[in-house]
């Protein structure tokens, strides 16, 4: 997509139960909708709550009628961009709230969360056996009604235990650094090495408001070791990974993993309680928190006018921020907001794993 400014109505469009409604549109004081890669993405709506419902009806509260808004009706908040219809957030109305100010008519607050909230309502016992990580995810999925798109197989285990806990916890301790988002019905898990969707191209000429970067060493390391014991040969375990790893992440640029070492000579990380079973499973953990610490070495957060096509997986391509800090980065966490002084915002998290160079 190149740089030229998207035309963007300002007003979100508002549907209850898949029908528009235009009395919450008109009543609308301000929303936000948030979504991270942890899954389980949530909206905030307040709505003026004083009015006639109807022309010439006496004045009284507007929206506390079941058939308007109740618990489990589902809320989906768009945009229009370029006269296609873009949808932030859709989800079962999960919390119901109201606001009596001193100067002010009172408000309605709507509380929603998508999909994903419902697997926090099931806690199961299970034993998995001779699965990896993404197969075990995919069954937490489709046991929950959820189509599953599960971009990862992560490391297999021979026994493995889910004891007491709730099925999202289950999913993300699956899941490892991979993003959870939830889009038409399927639940899609992508490693963050995975996500290759054309990037976004955000400049300070169109779209992009401001944008804060920083590099930082301090969660860097050179190499990464995991330690363990192998029951059935009997012997220690003792994998490590180093810098290759975090290379096959990056563009060209500088790394985290690299620099680090060179400001400080011992900087290695030696996970001791991941428990491996076999010298696979332990290079396979080393591999994932060695490439969950480089993907993370530049971390910024970017405003915009309002750009509904940035969502948890995006890759943006950020220009005009000198030859250190452009580049394209992986979005990790979105807020759409909408109110009456601002207008329509969008609010992003985004990361990348290497230092641009001057040279």
């Amino acid at each position: 997509m190149n740089a030229a400014t998207l035309n963007v109505v300002g007003r979100p469009r508002i549907f209850v139960d898949g029908a528009r409604s235009d009395k919450l549109e008109a009543d609308l004081i301000r929303l936000e909708a948030r979504a991270d890669a942890a899954g389980v993405a949530s909206l905030e709506a307040v709505f003026l709550n004083w009015g006639s419902r109807e022309r010439g009806q006496p004045v009284d509260f507007v929206h506390f009628r079941r058939s308007t808004v109740d618990f489990g009706k589902r809320l989906r908040v768009a945009f229009s961009v370029d006269g296609e219809e873009q949808t932030v957030f859709e989800g079962p109305v999960t919390g119901i709230g109201a606001s009596f100010p001193e100067l002010r008519p009172p408000e309605l607050t709507l509380l929603a969360e998508d999909a994903l909230a419902a697997l926090r309502y099931r806690r199961r016992t299970r034993l998995s056996e001779e699965q990896a990580d993404g197969d075990i995810a995919t069954s937490i999925v489709e046991a929950a009604g959820l189509r599953a798109d599960v971009g990862r197989q992560g490391a297999s285990h021979r026994q493995l235990w889910q004891v007491n806990q709730d099925e999202l916890g289950a999913l993300r301790a699956r899941s490892g650094d991979a993003l959870l988002s939830v889009r038409d019905g399927t639940l899609h898990l992508t490693e963050v090495s995975a996500a290759n969707e054309t990037p976004l191209r955000l400049t300070r000429e169109n779209q992009l408001l401001r944008f804060n970067v920083v590099a930082d060493l301090a969660h860097q390391r050179g190499e990464v070791r995991v330690h363990g014991y192998d029951v059935a040969a009997k012997e220690a375990i003792h994998e490590s990974v180093g810098v290759d790893v975090a290379r096959r992440l990056a563009s060209g640029g500088r790394l985290g993993a690299e620099l680090v070492t060179q400001v400080f000579a011992n900087a290695a990380d030696d996970l001791h309680l991941a428990a491996p079973a076999t010298g696979n499973e332990a290079r396979t953990l080393a591999e994932a928190a060695m490439s969950r610490r480089a993907c993370r070495f530049l971390r910024g957060v970017g405003l915009t006018k309002g750009t509904p096509a940035l969502r948890v997986g995006s890759r943006v391509e950020l220009v005009d921020l000198g030859p250190w800090f452009a580049g394209t980065y992986l979005v990790t966490a979105v807020t759409h907001r909408f109110d009456q002084l601002d207008g329509y915002r969008t609010e992003f998290v985004a990361q990348r794993p290497d230092l641009g160079d001057d040279r």
